[in-house]
């Protein structure tokens, strides 16, 4: 298993798990549509993507964060937004594994935290950032406004 920070070059795989992503939350599949978006924010550096290849050199789930700041604290700190692994390498330990990386990754840069959220259903998901110390907001109440 490799984790690396994805470029150009690695495009084509993460545009194709990243289009998955969008329809396990039930977005329409737009395989093109995916791939702009992906090659805009490794092109523009709005995000930070990851992939990791496993053993044979799949790619088999990718992570994207943004970076922004918390200001009470006044530091940096990274928003994960996108995690995936594709529906046939799961159970694999690779969600994990990504998951261990980004924290060391970012703890190296001095962030402040990693903040995320999943689907209420997802559970998978809850127990995994719960066993890896996340801990679920208790002060805060999140509001979206669609424009």
């Amino acid at each position: 298993m490799k984790i690396v920070q994805a470029t150009a070059e690695h495009l084509v795989p993460v545009a194709a798990l990243f289009n998955q992503y969008r329809m396990f939350y039930e977005q329409p599949d737009d395989l093109a549509g995916a791939t702009a978006f992906i090659q805009g924010n490794i092109e523009n550096a709005r995000s930070q993507v990851f992939v990791l290849f496993d053993a044979s050199g799949r790619a088999a789930a990718f992570s994207q964060l943004y970076p922004t700041y918390c200001s009470t604290e006044m530091r940096p700190i990274m928003y994960l937004s996108d995690l995936f692994v594709d529906p046939t390498q799961r159970r694999k330990g690779y969600a994990r594994a990504l998951m261990v990386f980004l924290i060391e990754h970012f703890g190296r840069q001095a962030m402040h935290r990693l903040t995320l959220e999943t689907a209420i259903t997802n559970v998978g998901a809850q127990k995994l950032y719960e066993s890896l110390g996340y801990q679920r907001d208790q002060v805060f109440v999140t509001y979206h406004r669609v424009l």
